[in-house]
């Protein structure tokens, strides 16, 4: 089973992640090249760039930089849209389990402060 991108605890679940998201792109790649929406060429081009974008540091610089490739090559939508609804949604469940401790604790306006974005 891939590791879960949402959930990168060590280097060596990052690499997972990494390995997965390059397996993702080449296959959206190939599909591309099998159904002539793009050329060699093209298809080296985004390996390329995607190789220019690593390491990559933790799950935002990741998203953050799946993004750029989409921007440059719609090809690589659909892995962004997997991997960045993956992390939103566990950004939320952090923010709310954040938040639920300090209501808990009686600190209200932190709480308030992590619903509004202002605390992390």
């Amino acid at each position: 089973m891939p590791a879960d991108p949402v959930i990168l605890s060590t280097s060596s679940d990052l690499q997972n992640v990494v390995a997965d998201v390059e397996r993702e792109l080449l296959n959206e790649i190939v599909a591309n090249l099998d159904q002539k929406k793009i050329s060699v060429q093209e298809s080296q081009a985004i390996a390329k760039e995607f190789l220019s974008l690593l390491p990559i540091e933790d799950k935002k610089d990741l998203v953050d930089k799946l993004r750029k490739l989409s921007t440059d090559h719609e090809e690589a939508g659909g892995v962004f849209l997997h991997y960045a609804e993956e992390y939103e949604e566990s950004e939320k469940q952090r923010k709310l389990q954040l938040m639920s401790q300090h209501i808990k604790n009686g600190e209200i306006d932190s709480a308030l402060a992590v619903a509004k974005g202002e605390a992390k």
